[in-house]
């Protein structure tokens, strides 16, 4: 499938960074998800951030247009690709994990309390990865980084 736009969606603006990153390296055109108006046979990659082991977005996305790959953005260090492709029934597309990032001023609602439930569990935990979760949560972070999509845009040029 030849890719041609890229659709995502974003709550805390790191699924557009690496949005925009992606449509600037590879020369296609760039959609928000929400305001896009592609014909339902364009053939998209889709970027969506995960929340709660699910992929925002993406079930519109896959009712709008022909998803020929997807990228989901998170904020764990890793993520068990196949457990999500499953979990979110894409199993038979090209699925890509993204470190994104975490900012608290730009949580809010459900998704606020959420991360005070998740933060509250983490701290009773004493393991490295923990900590530096809780610290993300209570700090924020930024893992953005290029070179987390040279794997995307090896498959692009496919």
């Amino acid at each position: 499938m030849k890719v041609s736009a890229i659709v995502y969606t974003s709550n805390t603006g790191f699924t557009a960074q690496y949005a925009t990153l992606l449509a600037h390296q590879a020369g296609l055109p760039l959609h928000r998800l929400e305001e896009c108006d592609l014909s339902r046979d364009t053939q998209v990659l889709f970027l969506g951030w995960l929340c709660a082991g699910k992929i925002q977005g993406l079930k519109q996305a896959m009712g709008r247009f022909q998803v020929a790959g997807i990228c989901a953005v998170g904020m764990g260090p890793e993520a068990d690709t196949t457990k999500l492709a499953r979990d979110n029934r894409c199993e038979r597309l090209p699925l890509f994990y993204l470190l994104g990032g975490y900012a608290p001023a730009r949580i809010k609602g459900r998704y606020k309390m959420m991360m005070a439930m998740m933060k509250a569990i983490l701290s009773r935990k004493t393991d490295r990865a923990s900590q530096k979760a809780v610290e993300a949560i209570t700090r924020g972070a930024d893992w953005v980084d290029a070179a987390q999509l040279a794997p995307v845009l090896d498959w692009l040029g496919e």
